[in-house]
């Protein structure tokens, strides 16, 4: 079976006011009709999947791969090479 490549994603505040979002490896505060770029392992924070499910947070697009190398590289989350074996 292929594995499966994710990126990240840009999303958008549809609220009026600012919101913040505590992921588990940042903070992100996101203004009014404002966007900012997740990396593909933020994507699957439950605080930001509970925002989009009740679209106080909007998908606009995936991110490119070159704004996903950026991103990776920005926050610190590397890729994972393959499966590994648990210590």
């Amino acid at each position: 079976m292929i594995a499966r490549h994710r990126k990240g994603m840009i999303i958008k505040n549809t609220n009026k006011k600012a919101i913040s979002v505590k992921l588990e490896g940042r903070k992100i505060e996101i203004p009014a009709g404002g966007t900012v770029p997740v990396t593909s392992q933020e994507v699957m924070d439950n605080a930001l999947r509970d925002l989009l499910q009740v679209r106080e947070l909007a998908i606009v697009r995936p991110l490119t791969e070159e704004e996903n190398e950026e991103v990776q590289e920005k926050f610190g989350h590397q890729k994972k090479p393959g499966k590994s074996n648990p210590s």
